[in-house]
């Protein structure tokens, strides 16, 4: 990207930019880093003990990357030993351990030259960056790292990924393949002129780590933990850091929490000394049946007054907390919410109505685990509000800056109908509702942050799905309507299959600004040189599928979007890419990424059809479909082994119940019905390149014919 980009984008910032968070103005001559592969500047630090760590750490991260780019290596001094001063406006500097060349200077963090510049920080918020060419020096600064409650101690850093992605520098997805560098051998800067702080201070998504679940996905390929492990951290490595989550600029902490048990500490004592204390099941009883995710009477006073006068305790002994968490417990698999008189005369009659799911007498006597069952009833938002502000008014009698964590989420997701928030809980909002987020907004909400569950809509089945528009349309509203903070669950690691919409995430915690559209072309301008046009409209085609074929929630798998039919446009247009890219190794591997999570969803939605045939009584080629559940238990190893962060194998095998879905192809198992098969993994003739035009490929791929 030559300076004509730099001055586009930077002018276009103008637009994107909260004007209460900086603004942005062109300046002065593009800086010049290095020429034909030679070094034309050196990076300067705050001399002696101003040099901070982050400020050493952001330097070597712009020194590595110029010297990929362009061959350069920049000479990294202190301040005091460049022995420099400002004349007309210049850099000037006396040292003799300059290298032949050096006409330009970058300036990172507070150094005296900056100040001469009169070049600070001033109106910047925590977390924010400062970026300015002036004469033959670029300046990147860093703002404040803290504030009451708030803290980011990055500030630097993210300048010097702003500037790199002035160059052109991108981090599509976690490792090699994903970074983009682009290699030129002169690199210059500006006019630049940034000042920015990041609208949500907490920019929050979570990594997806191997857990209880996706061990049960090990187990069913018959591979271990260790060994996943391996090709997991081979599919993450790149030549130069910082990780993915860190170059996207997440990060930045706020008072944050998550499921308490509603403040209730040492439940199982209490299971046995106070059983009053726990819900009241609709089998009459209140035994929580032996599962750890219990629930309360909200209506008991004793309760109450007990988790009240427990945090007190708490905070006495540790007087640094900031936030305790309110939070119940998610989930539960053999308890209901609280039937008894009392906290049912807490439910308005009138409110919002939901199914409650409830579970009723024990299928046997001989064990714990209650009948399921889901009746009509009201939101239970009211009597969760009195739990919460009836525990902070006692605390706050005597801690009354203390925070309380609580949650707009599941049968309490609607606003409430009677009553007010107390000015001290924090709220995590789950839903996409905007009415809802106004709602509690209007009941009091003061501290609000979004945690959906908006990225685990293909955890199930790992199949191609894009919902870049759903992101930006809700981020640009919520961060207008008070968020201050975001908490996304969660980057499971299907990166061929919903990659773009990861990135949409991180690129929109950083601006909630951007729209759908510039998304998506920065994404594919970035990454797919001449075959750009050609992979966005890809991108645009899997959104327009995604919306015509997905409910709004993660369980539902996909109906037969991915058929003959619409596979071949995709696969057309992934070629075109291909083709226009010519010998640009770097794209060709990109686009040969993408054709992975492509190829493994039409895998998987032709045998969910023949499936769906087979259960209706329909005629469907037996012989082909076993064939295929063959070759689907070679493509989850080989993607597991050789395509990491494809397709999160593990957790689809987890999530589909192990392919219960095609129990009617007899399916349901990953083991081939010829174990001979899995030694085709271990032939280096064997195995999918990302080149594959399909199932028929797939199978040759494998030497399975075709």
């Amino acid at each position: 990207m030559g300076s004509t980009n730099l001055l586009w984008r930077t002018a276009s910032l103008l637009f994107l930019v909260v004007p209460a968070a900086g603004s942005i103005a062109l300046a002065d001559a593009p800086v010049r880093l290095t020429d034909e592969g030679k070094p034309s500047a050196v990076i300067v630090l705050p001399g002696g003990a101003a040099a901070q760590r982050a400020d050493r750490e952001a330097a070597a991260l712009l020194a590595g990357h110029i010297r990929q780019m362009s061959g350069a290596d920049l000479l990294i001094i202190e301040e005091t030993e460049l022995q420099g001063r400002l004349a007309n406006g210049r850099v000037v500097s006396t040292t003799n351990r300059l290298p032949v060349g050096v006409e330009s200077f970058v300036l990172i963090g507070q150094t005296e030259l900056a100040q001469a510049m009169r070049i600070d920080t001033e109106g910047l918020g925590v977390g924010g960056i400062r970026l300015k060419t002036r004469g033959n020096a670029l300046v990147l600064m860093g703002g404040p790292t803290s504030a009451p409650g708030h803290e980011d101690p990055n500030g630097i850093r993210h300048a010097v990924i702003e500037l790199l992605e002035e160059l052109g520098c991108r981090y599509l997805w976690p490792g090699e393949t994903g970074k983009v560098v682009p290699r030129r051998a002169t690199v210059e800067v500006g006019p630049l002129d940034i000042s920015y702080t990041p609208v949500v201070g907490a920019r929050g998504m979570r990594w997806g780590r191997m857990r209880e679940r996706g061990e049960t996905g090990l187990r069913a390929l018959g591979i271990s933990v260790d060994e996943w492990r391996r090709s997991h951290e081979r599919a993450l490595s790149s030549r130069i850091g910082p990780s993915w989550m860190d170059w996207q600029r997440l990060g930045g902490r706020m008072p944050r929490f998550g499921h308490a048990g509603g403040g209730l500490r040492d439940a199982d004592r209490y299971l046995t000394e106070r059983p009053e204390w726990f819900a009241l099941q609709a089998d009459g009883g209140r035994d929580q049946g032996g599962d750890s995710r219990f629930r309360l009477c909200k209506s008991n006073p004793q309760l109450i007054r007990h988790v009240a006068s427990d945090i007190i305790r708490r905070v006495n002994a540790n007087p640094d907390t900031a936030l305790v968490s309110l939070d119940p417990n998610d989930g539960g698999s053999n308890t209901g919410w609280c039937l008894c008189e009392n906290c049912r005369a807490l439910d308005p009659p009138h409110g919002p109505r939901i199914n409650l799911l409830t579970f009723g007498a024990r299928t046997r006597p001989d064990r714990p685990a209650r009948r399921r069952e889901r009746v009509p009833y009201v939101s239970l938002t009211d009597r969760m509000i009195f739990y919460w502000n009836s525990i902070a008014d006692i605390v706050t009698s005597e801690h009354p800056d203390l925070l309380f964590g609580v949650s707009a989420y599941s049968v309490f997701s609607h606003p409430p109908v009677e009553r007010r928030l107390h000015p001290n809980l924090v709220l995590r909002y789950v839903p996409e509702d905007r009415d809802r987020w106004e709602g509690w907004r209007q009941a009091g909400a003061r501290r609000i942050f979004w945690r959906p569950n908006i990225l685990l809509i293909n955890r199930r089945h790992g199949k191609l799905c894009s919902i870049v528009g759903r992101l930006a349309d809700n981020m640009r509203y919520f961060a207008g309507a008070g968020m201050t903070q975001t908490d996304f669950d969660h980057i499971n690691h299907n990166w061929a299959t919903l990659g773009l919409s990861y990135y949409a995430t991180a690129r929109l915690t950083w601006n909630p600004r951007l729209t759908a559209g510039e998304i998506i072309r920065d994404y594919t301008r970035s990454g797919f040189g001449a075959g750009a046009p050609f992979v966005e409209r890809y991108f645009q085609r899997v959104e327009a599928l995604t919306r015509a074929g997905v409910a709004a929630t993660h369980n539902s798998p996909a109906d037969y979007r991915y058929n003959p039919q619409a596979a071949a446009g995709l696969h057309e247009l992934l070629n075109r890419a291909a083709a226009a890219a010519g010998d640009d190794a770097d794209v060709q591997e990109r686009i040969a990424f993408l054709r992975l999570g492509l190829n493994f969803t039409e895998l998987q939605e032709t045998l969910d059809d023949m499936a769906r045939r087979a259960t209706a009584g329909e005629a469907v080629d037996m012989v082909r479909a076993r064939r295929l559940v063959d070759l689907n238990s070679l493509v989850l190893r080989d993607l597991l082994l050789n395509h990491n962060l494809a397709v999160n194998v593990p957790q689809v095998i987890w999530g589909s119940g192990t392919f219960r879905r095609w129990d009617s192809l007899g399916g349901r198992r990953v083991m081939p019905s010829d174990p001979a098969l899995l030694e085709r993994l271990r032939d280096e003739r064997f195995g999918l390149t990302g080149r594959e035009q399909g199932i028929d490929d797939m199978l040759k791929a494998y030497g399975m014919g075709g």
